[in-house]
């Protein structure tokens, strides 16, 4: 995040319907076993429950005394990670044959014809027309009917860094673009991006399956197996500052990956099909035509907290409550311990900052340390903060289940309102600019489990990273109107 006059850039169109207006209402006022649910509605909000199924914590991956799959792969070395793939290619094409005539108008799921095992470190083989030697990735062939995998190196990392459920992800994924093709839901005339955002929609779909109990093969939490799903979505993104939201090969960032995903958990597979590109172009971040030069973050000193400051002050002026006091000395609240790397007191309406702490997590990080985010999930800290004083005003509580949610959603409306459009559909508010990598720090920080932007007063963080990234991501697409009327006080 940067200053928009020292940044001078177009933006991406952000994620989302066009943003509402900053609005002041309440604001100004003062397991393996079966398990049932319906996805949660825009009035409605729990931190108890993902999409309307409970949260759980137990085990994720492989179900224990689960059948081995009989399908034959290709090129197998019937080693443990081949044995993964083909269990979680049997158990998606199960999932898809029971759905499939019901979501798509009694049409039947024929699984794909061919599924390929390479080693990209091997001398490569010829698949769908290419040599695999190299080729670090898993995909589907069209012409071909098959999906192929890379199981020297893909898939290993994938296992070592996420768990086994992400190679799952990976496939369930590929398997997504199967069923477009079988369900007929987009045609060649499609952006790459709509067939990337309607994969990961279905790979939700197919989660949610897995979460309810329903699989043969595999169980997942809903609280940090989900987490550790929507992370390798994160983790595959496009690279920050790409410019081809139309070129031949858009994933989309970290944001529009895990917002599809969402859906399809939500939703279910209906809500995939009904992607197409104006769905997509409203909401993606990666809409519009950007420079691919990165500018140097907004470091955490006196000068980028007056900026932030600044900003926070011109976002929430409409709300009528009084601006807090930002201070970097240390302060003492009466009755209150303090929270790291901020601290809100409600008696004396101030904001305290542990600025070491925030320059922490503002340093990006990289193959040989995991000390931070990025600049915008340390500035994010201190905006939830911010965001408690607004609450106040507004006479919300501080320390319910909502709290949390209701920061995380108004700390999205914030960033939201930060970001330029390059079409002139709106005006951002301010002079402090974000671009999409910085939204999708703030998802990273979000699935971590050590942030206050969707914490309490007391810095109890809303335990479902599910919801804290819907939290925010609501915030992002629709302004601050839902982040009082969805997290309204418990």
């Amino acid at each position: 995040m940067a200053r928009a006059s020292t940044r001078n850039r177009r933006r991406k169109q952000v994620l989302g319907t066009a943003l509402s207006a900053i609005t002041c209402i309440a604001l100004v006022a003062g397991c393996s076993q079966q398990i049932s649910g319906v996805p949660t509605t825009m009035g409605s909000y729990s931190t108890t429950e993902v999409a309307g199924l409970p949260v759980t914590n137990g085990p994720s991956g492989p179900k224990p005394g689960a059948p081995d799959a009989p399908l034959p792969v290709e090129g197998t070395d019937n080693g443990e990670m081949d044995e993964l793939a083909r269990n979680a290619v049997a158990d998606i094409d199960e999932y898809w044959s029971s759905v499939f005539p019901e979501a798509f108008k009694g049409k039947r799921f024929v699984p794909v014809k061919r599924l390929v095992s390479y080693d990209a470190n091997g001398p490569g083989a010829q698949v769908c027309g290419e040599s695999t030697a190299g080729v670090v990735n898993a995909f589907y062939c069209p012409p071909d009917d098959l999906i192929a995998w890379d199981r020297g190196t893909l898939l290993p990392e994938l296992d070592n860094s996420f768990g086994p459920m992400a190679v799952v992800a990976v496939l369930a994924h590929e398997m997504g673009h199967a069923v477009q093709h079988r369900a007929r839901t987009a045609s060649g005339n499609d952006q790459v991006i709509v067939l990337e955002q309607q994969a990961d929609c279905f790979t939700g779909a197919y989660f949610r399956h897995v979460a309810e109990g329903s699989s043969k093969y595999f169980q997942i939490s809903t609280g940090q197996g989900l987490n550790e799903v929507m992370g390798v979505l994160s983790f595959i993104r496009d690279a920050p500052g790409r410019s081809d939201f139309q070129g031949s090969n858009a994933h989309g960032s970290a944001f529009d990956r895990v917002t599809a995903f969402q859906y399809g958990f939500d939703e279910g597979p209906q809500r995939c099909a009904a992607m197409d590109f104006d769905d997509v172009s409203k909401r993606t971040t990666l809409f519009g035509s950007w420079k691919a030069e990165q500018d140097t973050d907004l470091p955490v000193d006196a000068k980028g907290l007056d900026a932030v400051e600044e900003s926070l002050q011109e976002v929430f002026r409409d709300t009528g409550a009084e601006p807090p006091r930002i201070t970097t000395d240390p302060t003492s609240c009466s009755g209150q311990r303090p929270t790291s790397p901020a601290s809100f007191c409600a008696t004396s309406n101030t904001v305290s900052l542990d600025v070491p702490a925030l320059q922490k997590i503002a340093t990006p990080p990289n193959k040989d340390t995991e000390s931070g985010y990025g600049d915008f999930a340390a500035y994010a800290q201190v905006a939830s903060r911010y965001a408690l004083s607004v609450q106040k005003a507004a006479g919300l509580p501080l320390d319910d289940p909502a709290a949390g949610l209701r920061t995380a959603c108004m700390v999205g409306a914030w960033s939201g309102l930060l970001v330029e459009d390059p079409i002139g559909k709106r005006n951002p508010v301010g002079s402090l600019r974000v671009v999409p990598e910085d939204i999708d720090e703030g998802v990273a920080a979000l699935l971590g489990e050590d942030s206050l932007i969707a914490a309490d007063v007391n810095g109890k963080q809303v335990p479902v990273g599910f919801a804290r990234v819907e939290a925010f991501r609501i915030g992002v697409q629709e302004g601050m109107a839902p982040c009082s009327t969805k997290y309204s006080a418990s």
